[in-house]
Order: C-alpha cells, then structure tokens, then sequence
C-alpha cells in the first residue's frame, strides 16, 4: 500500500471535515491532496503518475473507509444558510423549549409549502455505445402546482391542501384526489395571505379545535403565512404559532429534513409512468388528470408515518434535543471526536473562516443596460459605455466672452426659473432623467 493506516486515517479525517463545512471534495481533490502530502514529505510512490494516485486509487479508497466515507450527490445551499450558526440555533432552543413544555406529540405540527412539477427530470437510458447527449421526446413545460403538508411528531398527516395557478376553479379539477383534500386557486399558484388564511381556517382549525390542551404550529417566517385572523383564532382556541429562524428549513423543519425528499422522488416516478403513455402528450399535466395522480402519489407513500417521526426526531424538536441539531453545525466538534487528532486548530479555524467569508459577500450596484432586443454586448462595450455616460455627466465648460476691461456693455439679466406653487405638481423630463444611467 503507498499509505499506512493513520496516514488514509488522516485522509478521511480530511474530507469528512471539508463536508462538515460545505466544502466536500470530489475524488479528484482527495487525489491531489494525497499528492500534496507525498511530496511535502519527500516521499515517491513509482507505480503513482508524477506522484498522483490515479482513479483506482481513489476508488479502492472509499471501498476500504466504506463505513465513514461514501461519494454521494451534493447538494447546493444558499451562502445565507451556511451562515446558521450555534447561537441561532441556541436561540431558537431557549424559546421553543419553554413552549413545547408538557405538549404532547399529536398536538406539535409542523406545516410548510411544497410543490410538485410536470417536469419528471432525466433519467439513466441504454443507448448506443459513444452517443454523448441522448434525448427522450417528453413534452413538459416547468410549471409547478402548489402543496401544503402539515403534519404532527406523532406521525399523523393531515389533509392536503392544493392551490393551483388559475382565475377560475374547475369541478372537474377537485375530483379523484386523496381524501378530504382541499382545493383552491390564486393568480400566482403560491400560498399569499388569503390563501393560508383559507388552509387554516377550513382545513387546520377543525383538527386543532378536536385537541385537547396547547396545540403547537412551527412553520417557516414567511409573513404571507400569518395574517391577524389566523393570530386571533389561534389566541381563541389556545393554538401557538411558533416561526423558524431565518433560512433554516433545511435544518430545522421536520418535513424539509424527512419528507420532501420521498414525496419528490415517488412523483417523479408516477410523473414518469404516465408521461410514457401514448395518450399523455400534453405539455402540462391536466388540472382533471392532477387528483388522480396525487392520490396515487400518497398512497405510494406508505413511510409517511415513519419519516414524519423521523423528521421531528432530526431536528430536535421531539424529543427535545438541541444537541441533535447542534452536532450538525462545523462549529460544534466534541473534543473527543476524531476530527480533532487529525486536522489541527489552525486548519479547523481557516476552513470556518472561509465559509463565514463567503456569507459576507457584497453584490455590485446593478445598472440598466439600454441593448436593442436581438444585439449583443461584452464587457469591454460595457466600459466604452460607461466612459461615455462619464463624460456626459461632466459640466461643460463656459467658453469665454469677448468682453475686455472697460466694456461697459451690460449683459442681459435672466428671469428667475417659476417655483410651483403648494398643491401643483410639475412633469418630470423623463428623458433628461433616464439619460444620466445606463
């Protein structure tokens, strides 16, 4: 083996810490680290190309650290969310722990918005041998049909409630769907004010209203999601709402953390399925066709109970456990964590520091560019541009008058611009305005 044991201990130290922090390496990166190593230390291996192992040895690693490490698909975070760190989520604890005291688990719901397209995504093909870009005929068209999921640490889900981008709402559209499913309409397809105001007074309230004791709703800090009716029936029927911090779902909300993923997954196969079908040609699925197909999603989903409980369990809010949360922060390494004895100090604080720089990012002040539709422009034209607004903007010079020493000529007193009077409004010259940005 070109490696000892601690030597591949160190290695898997290494990309298990770049993870913690979002920053995981591909097999690549774990070959040219081990490069790094090798020549820091003057060592040679002659079966390894200029001292870089190659692929098979980058596999055969992770055959033999199967139990810690495994290549998996990453996923993507805004720098908003890397920036959670363990005072936001002690804040959070300290509050939610005295509201959840003594409520049992059937009375904490967590509730948020999902949606479902007709976009199934791609999938793997048997094709000829060197074709580089298959493609499949499937008419799809991006558009999304709105969800809300609310569901208790007891495992229980209640009725779906479905919000579908239209003026107008269809009979046609409401039938063949899962039980007591509701369904209604609004002209952007999301969930705004009245619409959640609509979910929680016809759908929620009545299950909430059955409960005996407090009853906890946790969802998302999305003000559309509250309205002041929603607040004085939850004041009437003792119901409290309880909001996420800031861009934590994906750490902190039950059904982000345990439930969309299956629910996406079982919709992109029945989408799938009934794509293949000759008679479905439609770009979009059919609002009648919806019901039909979201019913057989649920049913599909016969672990909803397991991965709602799981989802609860995960995020530490029953049982209440904020270490649970906590242990999934780079920040919170346990001195007898294995991490520790392999990356040292400096290393674990360089690697937070540059996932904290990249959270303060500033963007540059955007300006309009006035392209004609159809034509191009580069970045030099974008400078050429900007030095010509430049010197636009530049007062012109006064060129000088004729006028000597002893001229007794008296220049032409100029009358005073009118200032509108109190109440009058005055035209803006839209064009002299617009002129002075790009």
């Amino acid at each position: 083996m070109a490696f000892s044991y601690e030597e591949e201990k160190m290695f898997v130290g290494y990309a298990v810490t770049m993870s913690t922090y979002g920053f995981p390496v591909t097999k690549f990166d774990l070959r040219c680290v081990a490069k790094m190593y090798l020549d820091r230390i003057g060592r040679s291996v002659h079966y390894f190309k200029n001292n870089i192992p190659g692929p098979d040895w980058a596999a055969n690693f992770l055959k033999r650290h199967k139990s810690v490490l495994s290549e998996r698909t990453s996923k993507s975070i805004s720098y908003a969310r890397a920036a959670n760190n363990e005072d936001t989520i002690n804040n959070y604890f300290n509050h939610i722990e005295s509201q959840l005291a003594d409520v049992p688990p059937s009375n904490i719901w967590n509730y948020d918005e999902t949606n479902l397209s007709d976009d199934p995504g791609s999938r793997k093909v048997i094709t000829r041998r060197g074709t580089k870009y298959p493609e499949e005929i499937r008419n799809s068209s991006k558009s999304n049909i709105s969800i809300m999921f609310c569901g208790n640490a007891e495992g229980v889900l209640a009725p779906l409630y479905v919000n579908y981008k239209s003026e107008q709402m269809w009979d046609s559209w409401v039938e063949g769907g899962p039980e007591d499913c509701r369904y209604n309409r609004s002209n952007s397809g999301w969930f705004d004010g009245k619409v959640f105001e609509d979910w929680f007074t016809t759908l929620m309230l009545p299950i909430l209203k059955a409960q005996e004791g407090v009853k906890v709703m946790i969802g998302d800090n999305l003000s559309s999601h509250i309205s002041l009716e929603v607040l004085k029936q939850c004041e009437e029927h003792n119901i409290k709402f309880i909001a996420l911090p800031p861009n934590s779902t994906h750490m902190l909300q039950p059904l982000d953390v345990a439930v969309f993923r299956s629910v996406k997954y079982k919709w992109k196969s029945i989408l799938q399925c009934w794509k293949l079908q000759s008679s479905h040609r439609a770009s979009t699925i059919p609002k009648e066709r919806f019901p039909y197909l979201l019913k057989e999603l649920m049913t599909a989903l016969s672990s909803m109970p397991e991965n709602l409980k799981s989802g609860f369990r995960k995020t530490g809010l029953y049982p209440l456990d904020r270490n649970v949360v906590l242990r999934r922060l780079p920040s919170y390494v346990n001195s007898s964590d294995s991490i520790t004895s392999v990356v040292t100090d400096v290393f674990m604080s360089f690697l937070e520091n540059t996932r904290l720089k990249v959270t303060e990012t500033r963007t540059q002040r955007k300006r309009k560019l006035n392209v004609p539709p159809g034509k191009s422009i580069s970045a030099k034209d974008v400078e050429v541009l900007k030095k010509v607004k430049k010197e636009e903007s530049k007062p012109e010079k006064k060129e000088k008058g004729s006028l000597k020493l002893g001229n007794t000529r008296k220049m032409k007193s100029q009358k005073p611009p009118k200032i509108p009077t109190a109440g009058c409004s005055r035209k803006p010259d839209l064009n002299s305005f617009g002129s002075k940005f790009l």
